[in-house]
Parts: structure tokens; C-alpha cells; sequence
């Protein structure tokens, strides 16, 4: 798969997801982030978490965030969850939440399938390794910004997950970039299809055949954005390293074996910055 071994990035068209299911949750989103700002208040993001609503990846009073709304709930296994934090406005919210992930879910194991094909593996290899996979959903809104060239949308940096979905709203801006080859290229999104990306995960479990790709979203002068993101894991308790069958003489071992709880964590509490995290699990020379 070419897409993964030089880009980290495509964009999936016969996904299989009902288009219809993709534009409600696109409403429901819209009408989450359109509520006063007291309503989505209730759901507080609490510092060094990445579940409800606010800006996560803050550490400090002097850093400079990023020019984005964002709202994100734990899906799977249950014990993620935080109930408090699913909204109750609009009412359809958590119904349309839960049908659509169950439908992404479908997606990211059949992807997994067809990587695990395409690097001459058992198919079933990713599914049976990542026991229960945890799933979680954030759903991001940029408004329009009046000085684009001194903010970003979202900072440089290349996903913790296996597999990451990316659902670009209707009618909003091109705002996705991925980094090749030293420079930054937009993302043209194609109508109706989903963007995956590779995430870190992968690239451990391939031995740095299939690599995570940095990514950043911009922000626009006039239009504003919407993105609902997927991020699609193994289970918390899996020991995680580059597959036996991927490291010979000439592929030495780079990455070294951790629990993959312990990389969520390292990586829910450092700033983004690019594929910095990534260090965590390489083997230093």
C-alpha cells in the first residue's frame, strides 16, 4: 500500500458508512458547538484529560493555543466513559455518536485487515493483538479567523492511535495539511470519503515501514471548519513492538516493547510537537 509506506494518509471512498449517518452527525456536532457558551460549559475539559469540551494539550498560562473548539468522549471498551460528560442537548447527540463510531469501528477493523494483507501478514494479526480496542471520538470547530497567518488551528503532530478517521465537514475550508518531504500540502478533500491516517501505533508494529505523518490544521479568514475525528487503538493493557515477522538483518529492531497505556498516557500529557512523542518508544542508538 503505497498510501501508507510514502504518505501515512489516504482518503477512503466505498467506506461503506451511510451518508446520511455522516451528515447528521455533522448537524449534531454543528449544533453542540452553536449552543451558549455556558450550555457546553458543563462538560469542562479537565486539564491533563482529553474528554469534554475546551482545548486539550494546555500546560501552561504562556503557551500559545491553538484556534479550535473541540469536544471529545471516550467510546470503547465502557470503562473509558465518562457519562457526565455526554451532552443531553441536542437531544439526539449520544444516539447519533453511538451509531456512527459502531459504524467507524467496522471500518478501522476492516482497514487493519487490508494493511495487515498488504505487508504479507495474517489478516486477523491486528485484531487478535489488540484485544478490546479503545475508541475515542473529538469533534473539532475552528471559526473563522481574522489574522490566519498568526495562528493554527491545530499544532503539528502525528496521532498516538493505530488507525485515525477524519470526517471534514460540508462546505467548511480546507484546513488539513500533512508534512512531505519538508513541506507543508493541503489535503483537497474528496466529497463524501474519509481521510485515515496512519498513527504511531502503526508505525511500532511495522518496524517504521508504514510511518506515522505529522499533520497540522490551518485556519481561514472567512470560512469556518468543522472536523470529527476517530482515533481507533489497542486495548490500554497490550504490550506493544515491531512484529517478529518485520525485523530481520536488514530491518534491525527500532522501536523498543511498552505497555500501551503508559505511551496513551505519555502522550495525552505532552504539548504537541510534531512526532516528539514518538521518541518514547524508539531504541536510541
Amino acid at each position: 500500500m503505497t498510501s501508507c509506506k510514502e504518505w501515512g494518509f489516504f482518503q477512503v471512498i466505498n467506506h461503506g458508512i451511510d451518508l446520511e449517518l455522516l451528515e447528521r452527525i455533522e448537524k449534531v456536532a454543528m449544533e453542540f458547538f452553536m449552543m451558549p457558551l455556558e450550555e457546553k460549559q458543563k462538560y469542562p475539559m479537565i486539564p491533563g484529560t482529553v474528554q469534554g469540551y475546551g482545548q486539550a494539550f494546555v500546560f501552561s498560562e504562556d503557551q500559545k493555543l491553538d484556534w479550535c473548539n473541540m469536544f471529545a468522549l471516550g467510546l470503547e471498551p465502557h470503562c473509558v466513559r465518562n457519562p457526565k460528560l455526554w451532552p443531553t442537548k441536542p437531544s439526539d447527540f449520544c444516539e447519533t455518536v453511538e451509531i456512527y463510531s459502531r459504524e467507524i469501528r467496522k471500518l478501522c477493523k476492516n482497514l487493519l485487515k487490508y494493511i495487515a494483507i498488504t505487508l504479507s501478514l495474517n489478516e486477523d494479526i491486528f485484531e487478535e493483538m489488540f484485544g478490546v480496542a479503545v475508541q475515542a471520538v473529538r469533534m473539532n470547530y475552528y471559526p473563522a479567523c481574522p489574522r490566519p497567518d498568526l495562528v493554527l488551528g491545530l499544532s503539528p503532530h502525528s496521532d498516538g492511535s493505530a488507525l485515525t478517521v477524519l470526517q471534514q465537514g460540508k462546505g467548511s475550508s480546507i484546513g488539513l495539511q500533512i508534512l512531505k518531504d519538508g513541506k507543508w500540502i493541503p489535503v483537497q478533500p474528496i466529497p463524501n470519503a474519509l481521510v485515515i491516517n496512519v498513527g504511531d501505533t502503526i508505525e511500532v508494529l511495522t518496524n517504521g515501514r508504514y510511518k506515522s505523518v505529522e499533520h497540522r490544521a490551518v485556519t481561514h479568514k472567512e470560512k469556518d471548519r468543522l472536523s470529527i475525528v476517530t482515533f481507533y487503538a489497542p486495548s490500554y493493557e497490550i504490550e506493544l513492538g515491531p512484529l517478529p515477522e518485520l525485523v530481520d538483518d536488514k530491518n534491525p529492531c527500532k522501536y523498543r516493547r511498552y505497555n500501551h497505556g503508559e505511551y496513551s498516557k505519555h502522550y495525552v500529557t505532552n504539548k504537541l510537537q510534531g512526532k516528539k512523542t514518538l521518541e518514547f518508544a524508539k531504541i536510541k542508538n
